[in-house]
């Protein structure tokens, strides 16, 4: 008798424990998200990438990747992934919501509550559609899903689309622009190593065409992970071995031009790209801000965000007219470097130059005269690795050149 009145006792302490505990967690997590204020009230950062509603969405205990927010910034759906020796093994989307001026804690997303990979969540433009990456039966591989908005609150069973968009290959990463053109990345025999970047165009309510996005974008390194701008003016994807990289996975940017070609894709610098990997690139439906992850060894990973106003200032950068006549006559080179760049003239070149290096802020590095055609080389040692603009006066004409210092 006296050990089962013992043993409820014990109970009922384990009990109330518990129920404290988890007022306790609320009432943290009801006083840490502000009751007002798109972005989950959290301040917004300027030029150098902050992490975003740290202790609400990025926990130092969790591995958080893929924001995407509804049109009305009343949504946040994320991922976190379980990793197992550097290999994600498993993932769930989350969600919150706000409603009467009040953010939700984070809970599993409804269709994303079983013991399938699930990731890599794209809500369309119009907040209609939702996309996103599963291995979920009848999936042999990982495919592209998606579901559809029934209400403010609710959102369809997932359907996994049809060939040609999955192929039997590794299918993810989809995003959809303001016509209904469908990007994504897959492993469908392009691509040395890795996966290549497709688009499929929406006719007649289906996709039943796919295309590679050409050899521009597509190289032989591995491409992934696009975010392609609601209206195609611009494309963001990470690339992990192109050159001009800072290392690891990259952020990269590249511009369609009038003739809907694209312009080469920029590297997007130091104050995005580090030495650890940076993926999974989203816009804010705004417009005003960059989302990305910043993936320390798969020890830490969080999700950043910072003003979209350096995809301006690349777009600056990649169209800067370059002047063929004087792209014969001068060389340079090496492009990427480590610290030197070396200049050459031929014969046909004019003797007086003057030489300026600006970084992507519009900084000026370096700027010196020379009167000679011999060889110049520059030692940029000590500057920060990116992207910098190489500007070459002369006779009243200027070569610009984008450089690497890696």
């Amino acid at each position: 008798m006296k050990s089962t009145t013992l043993q409820i006792a014990a109970m009922i302490i384990t009990i109330l424990h518990t129920t404290v505990f988890s007022l306790l967690v609320s009432y943290s997590f009801a006083q840490t998200i502000p009751n007002d204020g798109l972005y989950i009230g959290q301040t917004q950062p300027g030029n150098i990438p902050e992490i975003f509603a740290p202790g609400i969405i990025s926990l130092n205990n969790r591995l958080e990747t893929y924001p995407t927010f509804s049109p009305d910034g009343n949504e946040i759906f994320f991922t976190v992934v379980t990793v197992v020796n550097t290999s994600w093994t498993k993932g769930k989307i989350l969600h919150s919501l706000k409603q009467n001026g009040i953010w939700s804690e984070p809970d599993t997303a409804i269709f994303s509550n079983n013991n399938y990979i699930n990731w890599e969540s794209f809500i369309s433009p119009d907040g209609n559609r939702q996309f996103f990456a599963s291995n979920r039966p009848p999936s042999s591989n990982i495919d592209i899903w998606m579901t559809e908005r029934m209400s403010d609150t609710c959102w369809s069973d997932p359907v996994r689309l049809n060939s040609p968009v999955n192929s039997g290959a590794e299918d993810g990463s989809a995003c959809v622009t303001s016509n209904g053109t469908l990007y994504f990345k897959s492993r469908r025999g392009g691509g040395i190593g890795g996966s290549w970047l497709y688009r499929a165009k929406l006719i007649d309510s289906s996709y039943s065409q796919v295309e590679s996005l050409g050899n521009i974008i597509n190289t032989r390194p591995q491409e992934t992970e696009p975010f392609m701008a609601p209206d195609e003016s611009y494309l963001i994807f990470i690339s992990k071995t192109r050159p001009g990289g800072c290392g690891g996975w990259d952020l990269w940017v590249c511009f369609q031009k009038t003739d809907s070609s694209w312009t080469e894709p920029i590297n997007m610098g130091p104050n995005i790209n580090t030495a650890d990997d940076e993926y999974g690139p989203r816009v804010s439906p705004d417009g005003n801000y960059l989302f990305f992850t910043r993936d320390h060894a798969s020890i830490a990973m969080d999700i950043y965000w910072v003003s979209s106003s350096i995809i301006d200032s690349l777009k600056t950068i990649a169209n800067i007219p370059l002047y063929q006549a004087f792209e014969q006559n001068i060389q340079i080179y090496p492009n990427p470097t480590n610290n030197k760049i070396n200049i050459s003239f031929d014969a046909k070149s004019y003797k007086n130059v003057c030489i300026e290096i600006t970084n992507i802020d519009g900084k000026l590095i370096l700027s010196k005269s020379y009167y000679h055609q011999l060889p110049v080389t520059i030692d940029l040692a000590g500057n920060p690795k990116g992207v910098y603009i190489l500007s070459i006066h002369i006779d009243g004409v200027i070569l610009h050149r984008k450089i690497c210092l890696v």
